[in-house]
């Protein structure tokens, strides 16, 4: 038994951008994975407002100086904001996703009967 040979049993052609944007379009997104969507874009905003409204300190004029002399962006911030925001919304998106799925089950079911 040739290992090439089953491989071309079994393959299958990769599809096309055409099968693939129809696949895409023929979902719509319900109300849960829109609310996620949009959370994640204002989150996203508001972690860049946030960096700025509060800085970090750059560099402090001596050791044992209690002000900065600089601040800077603060990067730690804003991408635990991003990063918690995105695990929100990913658990809000997939929510959606299951019910989404459970409605067409049901739909299917109903439609048998």
């Amino acid at each position: 038994m040739n290992m090439f040979d089953e491989i071309d049993k079994v393959k299958k052609k990769l599809p096309t951008l055409k099968t693939v944007t129809n696949e895409m379009t023929s979902h719509s997104l319900n109300n849960y994975q829109m609310i996620a969507v949009v959370t994640f874009g204002i989150a996203f905003c508001v972690g860049i407002i946030f960096g700025n409204l509060f800085p970090s300190c750059g560099t402090t004029s001596s050791i044992y100086s209690s002000g900065c002399d600089t601040t800077e962006f603060n990067f730690s911030l804003t991408l635990s904001i991003w990063f918690i925001s995105f695990l929100v919304c990913v658990l809000f998106y997939g929510l959606g996703h299951i019910i989404a799925l459970l409605e067409s089950i049901n739909k299917n079911l109903t439609k048998n009967k």
